[in-house]
This record gives C-alpha cells, sequence and structure tokens, in this order.
C-alpha cells in the first residue's frame, strides 16, 4: 500500500485503476480494495490530505478543499485570484465560448485571466478566426473534483463552484485586511 500512496503523492494528476495496478503489480480489483483502505485511513486521521475517486475510475491524492483559503497562497506558482476564478467559472458554464464574447462580458482584464488559465492547464484556447474558442481541460475537472463530460460538470460546477468562489473571496479579504 506505501507504493500506492507513494504513486498517488507525487504523479500531480488523477491516475487510472490500470495505471496503478502496473505501477504495483497488483490485480485491478486489489488495487480497488487498497485504495478503499488508504482513502478510508486518510478520512479517519482527518488530515490534510485526502484520496479522491474521479469518473472513469481515476484516483488522486489532493489537499482538502477546505483547507485551500488559508494555505493556498503557498501552492507553488500561486492560487487562482478571486476574478479569475471568476472567469474560469463562465468558461466552463459556457463552453464552447469564442474568447471575444468572454471579453464582452467581462471586460479586457480576462485575457490576462485567460493566459493564466492557459498556463496552468486549466483551459485550452483554440484558434478561430481573430478570437480563440475556450474550453476547460481535463485537469480542470480532475483539479475541482468534477466529471470530464461536459452536461454534467456544468451541474456539479454550479453548486461547486459557488462555495469554492466564496472561500476564495474571503481568504482574500482577510489576506488586505492583514495587510
Amino acid at each position: 500500500m506505501v507504493t500506492l500512496e507513494a504513486a498517488l503523492y507525487v504523479s500531480g494528476r488523477a491516475l487510472t485503476l490500470e495505471e496503478l495496478s502496473n505501477i504495483i503489480g497488483k490485480s485491478q480489483s486489489t488495487v480497488q480494495k487498497l485504495l478503499d483502505e488508504l482513502g478510508f485511513e486518510y478520512s479517519k486521521r482527518k488530515g490534510a490530505l485526502e484520496v479522491v475517486a474521479l469518473p472513469r475510475d481515476r484516483y488522486a491524492m489532493q489537499l482538502r478543499p477546505e483547507l485551500t483559503p488559508s494555505v493556498g497562497r503557498l501552492i507553488p506558482g500561486g492560487l487562482l485570484s478571486y476574478a479569475t476564478l471568476q472567469t474560469l467559472v463562465i468558461i466552463a458554464l459556457k463552453q464552447p465560448i469564442i474568447q471575444s464574447v468572454l471579453v464582452t462580458e467581462r471586460g479586457t482584464h480576462c485575457y490576462d485571466h485567460v493566459k493564466e488559465l492557459v498556463e496552468k492547464k486549466f483551459v485550452e484556447a483554440v484558434p478561430e478566426g481573430r478570437s480563440k474558442t475556450l474550453t476547460t481541460t481535463p485537469l480542470f475537472a480532475d483539479y475541482f473534483g468534477l466529471d470530464n463530460d461536459r452536461i454534467k460538470l456544468k451541474a456539479q460546477l454550479k453548486f461547486k463552484m459557488k462555495k469554492i468562489l466564496e472561500d476564495q473571496r474571503e481568504a482574500e479579504e482577510v489576506t488586505e485586511d492583514e495587510i
């Protein structure tokens, strides 16, 4: 189980049941049982990390979401600002969306948001005429624990992003008050 835990920790991305099975040299059913045990141990500990099951038999180790507002500024590359997160939500809910339409809704500052989101691999920008078509990536879905299917993602997003945006806004207000 230690190698399984190490694989989840160092990967930095979701791993499939098949990948994990190949890494530790056990059957997928055995890996599934070990993942269930590992997830239970992390849940019972109530520590900073959790093992999460994602759609299509994928698993990841991640920071518990409720801790992100307080320690997010320590993450390499930094967290997304509240404004950038708002732009990401609009892209996710209206995808595929043309960047020029997004700029009309959000203002020219969102060019910087899109650049950051593309750099962090949360958004894909495909040239279309003089603009770009923006869509979210599988990394975005994994990072926020959403389904990769766009219809399911949008439904889940409406519930989850409201909470994430509120937490992020509160964290930024606390940081501003400390300055």
